[in-house]
């Protein structure tokens, strides 16, 4: 959803100024009674303009984050964070949003992973 403009900010507090309720604002202008709130206070504090939003700059780079999933497949998330230097839920993240799944295999536990031999056709060994 977009911010309001800045025109309709200022004809809201305008009208409220001017002695209008903030319930017929609400009504007139058809925005939620927080919206006209928050508009109040943000004229008192000295500026109506809509503060940005969408997000923060990336922290790393994907080919970062390819280069160390390539090099060591079988590390954690928590690993590959600590190496980034972001959280491991940045981690999760960002490898969802490239579709990189990290399947492990059969033998893997979480002491570490199980030795297979040729022979046992996959199997692990206990």
């Amino acid at each position: 959803m977009k911010a309001f403009s800045l025109d309709l900010r200022e004809r809201i507090v305008e009208f409220v100024k001017q002695g209008g309720s903030k319930a017929e604002a609400t009504r007139q202008f058809k925005v939620s009674k927080w919206t006209v709130y928050r508009y109040i206070e943000a004229d008192r504090e000295g500026s109506l303009t809509p503060r940005p939003w969408g997000g923060s700059k990336k922290k790393f780079e994907d080919d970062a984050l390819r280069k160390e999933v390539k090099a060591r497949p079988s590390a954690t998330l928590k690993e590959y964070g600590e190496s980034l230097g972001v959280s491991h839920v940045a981690v999760w993240r960002r490898l969802r949003q490239l579709a990189i799944t990290r399947k492990k295999n059969a033998c893997a536990t979480r002491r570490g992973t199980i030795s297979t031999d040729g022979s046992s056709k996959g199997r692990c060994l206990r």
